[in-house]
């Protein structure tokens, strides 16, 4: 007998079953979702609606008063005196310089917009925040001589490179684009109103700088008249010790003393602002001291007028720090900030990379005087000048006006060659150090050789050398020990 197979069980009605409950569910999700998420902000126009319009048209004169509020700050009010000046509303209020109510003015009269993104409110006023108009970025209030008053409120930039942003004004239902230049132009922080005047420094009268810090002082001193023709050579180191200084060093230093600017104005400097912005302790003290004399500034016509100014002090005191790129400066009554890239030159500053390689300090001209000693024997030479007199008996002067001299020259009371000495000793001026000696090992050798230079006007200034080890000297200017030579490398040879 056969076996019957029996027809395996149909499971397709049931698979058909789930399929069309999924179906189901799909759809019921389709049909909610929309009401579950929250509806993305509505397109603009792919194209603004018109381009570039002025919405105000006034003269600079016809600005009443501004209003301006930039983010978190406070706000600030300038208004117009009836004396036609531009004043700084409040308790700390002043008069704006001519320049920088004319640039608000100009900045204010005329308001115009890049596009008109829409004229319906409805595409835009569900969506303020999407274009940041719900707390908007900045605000003006305009108010102009006729009455109207126009209220701008700026949200977020509408392009990646911030070209232009979105604004609104009230009373208006449009939806505006507004130039970043507007925005630069317009919204400026209240500080920036205050005119900063820099106090004048003349890098020609300059003749002596001081750094005073918690380390200590540093000075450098004009060792001479700032119309002097070797005056850059005549710079000295004075504290803390004394010291010839380089010349191109120097006119680094000068040059960024001369440098300096202050920046925004933040406040008086009362007792309570020195200790808010650091000043209880300074970190360091600028002192810049310019001797009497003549600068000539040229005109825009052209012309070269010469103004006379008295010798002057200029003093920076540097407090706290706002952030890595500003210091707060002190400068008279009034406290500013000032970038630190020009500040910070002269903090911890290294007075040994202002000394100069080259120990003679006596330029030939102001020589009148040199002494030599070696152990026991002494070299005294004495130069002689008598000015020259034309057969008209008068004095011969050079292309500068300065008298010209015949030059006479003894060696131990009795007459030499004077070419001979100018030849050597300007040899002996030309002699650089080799090294600089080590820190925190004081020469304690006697000097076996002493040069002593006596200028003109009486200035004394010492050379001595001294055994540093057996193939070099310690070379001790004016008493002060910082570097070496190899021995025989200082020598005055008129032979």
């Amino acid at each position: 007998m056969q076996n019957v197979h029996k027809k395996p069980p149909r499971g397709g009605e049931k698979r058909r079953l789930w399929w069309l409950a999924a179906a189901l569910v799909l759809l019921l999700l389709l049909t909610l979702l929309p009401r579950l998420t929250p509806e993305a902000p509505q397109a603009l126009p792919e194209e603004p609606i018109s381009t570039a319009q002025t919405l105000y048209d006034y003269a600079p004169s016809d600005v009443f008063s501004i209003t301006i509020r930039r983010g978190e700050e406070e706000p600030w009010t300038v208004a117009m005196t009836e004396g036609g000046q531009m004043t700084l509303q409040g308790e700390d209020g002043f008069l704006l310089s001519e320049a920088t109510a004319a640039a608000l003015a100009d900045a204010a009269c005329i308001i115009p917009c890049e596009a008109v993104l829409t004229n319906d409110p409805a595409e835009y006023a569900d969506h303020l925040a999407d274009f940041g108009l719900d707390s908007p970025r900045y605000e003006a209030i305009i108010t102009y001589s006729d009455g109207v008053v126009a209220h701008l409120r700026i949200g977020d930039p509408g392009t990646e490179n911030r070209a232009w942003y979105y604004m609104i004004i009230e009373g208006d239902d449009r939806l505006f684009s507004f130039s970043r230049g507007m925005v630069e132009a317009l919204f400026v922080s209240s500080d920036s109103l205050r005119e900063i005047q820099s106090p004048v420094v003349h890098k020609a009268r300059i003749d002596q700088i001081t750094l005073t810090s918690p380390t200590g002082v540093i000075q450098w001193t004009l060792d001479g008249r700032i119309i002097d023709m070797d005056a850059a050579d005549k710079w000295r180191i004075t504290a803390p010790f004394t010291y010839p200084a380089d010349a191109q060093a120097m006119e680094k230093l000068i040059a960024g003393a001369a440098n300096l600017r202050l920046g925004a104005y933040v406040c008086p400097a009362t007792p309570e602002n020195l200790t808010r912005y650091g000043f209880d302790e300074p970190r360091l003290t600028i002192s810049i001291h310019m001797d009497a004399g003549t600068i000539g500034m040229t005109t825009p016509y052209g012309i070269v007028e010469a103004t006379d100014y008295p010798a002057a002090t200029v003093t920076y005191v540097i407090g706290g720090a706002r952030d890595d790129m500003v210091d707060y400066v002190r400068c008279g009554n009034d406290i500013y900030v000032s970038s630190h890239f020009t500040v910070g030159v002269f903090m911890n500053y290294d007075v040994a990379a202002t000394m100069s390689r080259y120990p003679v300090m006596t330029a030939l001209g102001n020589l009148s005087r040199l002494t030599i000693r070696e152990g026991d024997a002494v070299t005294d030479y004495i130069i002689t000048r008598t000015e020259q007199v034309a057969p008209n008996n008068d004095l011969v002067t050079d292309a500068y006006g300065n008298p010209v001299y015949t030059a006479a020259v003894t060696c131990n009371g009795e007459p030499m060659d004077c070419a001979a000495f100018e030849a050597a000793y300007n040899a002996l001026s030309l002699v650089s150090v080799s090294g600089t000696l080590p820190a925190g090992e004081p020469i304690t050798a006697e000097p076996h050789t002493v040069y002593t230079f006596t200028d003109v006007d009486g200035t004394v200034h010492t050379v001595a050398l001294a055994t540093f080890d057996a193939l070099h000297d310690a070379v001790i200017v004016d008493g002060h020990a910082a570097f070496y030579l190899i021995k025989g490398g200082f020598r005055f040879n008129p032979d």
